[in-house]
């Protein structure tokens, strides 16, 4: 994902030190500013972030944690707006990590996230 194009001063610079867990890829290949998130532990998407490009929220980007199940709590926010795809993307990520906070799909999470930092990915 690329940095905001209408960043403010400085903000930039806060935008880099944001990390991502999930794996991110476009959700359609002729939308560029459209992207959804995937877990190893969850069949679909968890997330979806895209830029509005019309009306009072133009320019700001939805996010949304789309994933449910029985393992996983939607008590916590699930969806809103952010100025730039990056913050957006963190949204996601937190509610997804939040909605299955000690849960199988956590435990199953940190495996996966343990293996890959011993095979040094």
């Amino acid at each position: 994902m690329a940095a905001h194009a209408h960043a403010e001063p400085g903000e930039a610079f806060v935008e880099e030190t944001i990390n991502l867990s999930l794996k991110w890829q476009q959700t359609w290949e002729e939308n560029e500013a459209d992207y959804s998130a995937f877990s190893s532990v969850y069949k679909g998407a968890v997330g979806r972030i895209y830029r509005h490009d019309a009306g009072p929220s133009q320019g700001q980007w939805l996010w949304s944690m789309v994933a449910d199940g029985y393992d996983i709590s939607r008590a916590g926010p699930c969806s809103g707006h952010e100025r730039s795809p990056r913050r957006a993307a963190k949204r996601v990520e937190d509610a997804w990590f939040d909605a299955i906070k000690g849960s199988s799909l956590d435990r199953a999470e940190k495996r996966n996230a343990y293996a890959m930092a011993k095979a040094g990915e």
